[in-house]
């Protein structure tokens, strides 16, 4: 009998945020007629944001050039002089950084380098993951070590901060933790944490000799009052750093899929040196990461237009997250928090208020089905049904907090929408169904 094909592995892989999605298009064939206002995916293109035009000139301007080299295939590492304008990048937000431009990693967006962070670690090491998680960190860590995500708390009482005693217990549970993953500014809760807050992971990680990851995607998205403390100025020379950066949210351009990883303090442990050539040596079978966005990338960033841009960018963010945390706010069985970074938001359910008997109308009879079928499946979490049944209801996608291996039951949603009046139509009626929602059976 031939070897099975299929991974047992794959029930590891869990994606909230597009496998609503799926729910959504279903429902879509169901009733042709029926509009998904899409609350689920952060793409700025898709919610009204358009491209700076100075993005748009250097794209043509690149593209034009003879020889068309944008074209062609790139350093396996990425671009030589966009990786030592990264090296002179990092330095204006933290002045001891010392990283050298050969530990500079393109790829095809942060996706890909997830996915070569977790394959290349050893058998039996462990990342130490936030909760409520990121999907692609959380199932490609958990798929890679063939077990369950090893989690530690982000408390909902204390703007989301990582619980550092939580942390600190995991990490003593859990002998095979290796490193520990920081998102900041946070996604999936839209926190942003204090120079403070990141010393004390720091000290963590000195403590138990662990690397420390730094996701930073967002970290030119910041307001409410709130500033970006550099993890890089932070564990200068004290514990091994990997820094995650790309362009894909703060221009916008998330098509591009252009992201890169800077590897910092490795003379301080030749194991993480050997980890970090391996995953080089990964990266180096994918050929290379995209051209175009990689040789534009110093331009578009030092362009002059860009600090006006990201201002401009930075306040309608939070104005659009200060409405909606105001708006959800005032429902009754809902714990809004404020948010400072990125452009997420996870209200919470008060806890007992949710049942398995509540429900909103569904005018197609088909599509009423489809959900009632969806929501009796054994297991689903209360959450999940919730979404579903407003999905159905009112067509706004918004993904339930289980998904994101949160211990709290409620929902993520994307603070993006720049329509006004769609925005203010769009949490009225959420904030109408999830009334109707809680009220139909107490």
């Amino acid at each position: 009998m031939r070897t099975p094909l299929s991974n047992p592995k794959t029930l590891l892989l869990k994606y909230g945020i597009r496998e609503v999605v799926d729910t959504a298009q279903k429902i879509k064939e169901l009733d042709p007629t029926f509009v998904v206002v899409a609350e689920n995916i952060g793409d700025p293109i898709a919610r009204g944001w358009t491209v700076p035009p100075f993005l748009k000139e250097n794209i043509i301007a690149e593209v034009e050039k003879p020889g068309d080299l944008s074209f062609g295939y790139s350093h396996s590492r990425g671009n030589p002089e966009t990786r030592k304008w990264v090296t002179q990048y990092a330095k204006r937000f933290s002045p001891s950084s010392e990283l050298d431009y050969e530990n500079v990693l393109f790829t095809n967006g942060l996706g890909a380098s997830i996915s070569a962070m977790y394959q290349m670690l050893p058998k039996g090491a462990r990342v130490l993951q936030p909760t409520p998680a990121y999907p692609a960190h959380s199932s490609m860590e958990s798929f890679s070590a063939g077990a369950p995500s090893i989690l530690y708390s982000l408390n909902p009482n204390n703007d989301w901060q990582p619980d550092l005693a939580n942390m600190e217990a995991q990490i003593q549970d859990n002998p095979e933790v290796a490193a520990i993953l920081v998102i900041n500014p946070n996604n999936p809760t839209g926190a942003v944490y204090s120079a403070e807050t990141l010393e004390k992971i720091v000290q963590l990680a000195e403590k138990y000799n662990l690397m420390v990851i730094s996701d930073e995607v967002y970290f030119r998205m910041v307001f409410n009052g709130k500033t970006f403390a550099q993890m890089t100025e932070i564990a200068h020379n004290r514990v091994p750093l990997i820094v995650m950066r790309g362009l894909s949210k703060d221009l916008p351009w998330p098509g591009g899929r252009c992201g890169w990883l800077e590897f910092h303090n490795t003379h301080l442990d030749p194991d993480f040196k050997n980890y970090v050539d391996g995953i080089k040596k990964k990266i180096l079978m994918e050929v290379c990461a995209g051209t175009l966005p990689q040789v534009i990338l110093p331009r578009v960033y030092e362009h002059p237009d860009f600090e006006a841009w990201n201002k401009l960018y930075n306040d309608e963010l939070e104005a659009n997250a200060n409405f909606i945390a105001e708006t959800l706010g005032k429902v009754k069985g809902l714990k809004v928090n404020k948010i400072y970074g990125a452009f997420y938001m996870m209200p919470l359910f008060e806890e007992g208020v949710l049942n398995a008997n509540q429900t909103l109308p569904i005018a197609n009879e088909a599509v009423r089905a489809y959900i009632e079928s969806e929501v009796n499946k054994p297991g689903l979490p209360l959450d999940q049904r919730c979404t579903y049944y407003i999905l159905a209801n009112t067509g706004i996608c918004v993904v339930p907090a289980s998904g994101f291996l949160s211990p709290f039951y409620g929902f993520r949603l994307t603070t993006l929408d720049r329509n006004d009046e769609r925005r203010r139509d769009t949490y009225a009626r959420l904030s109408r169904a999830i009334e109707q929602y809680l009220a139909s059976a107490v």
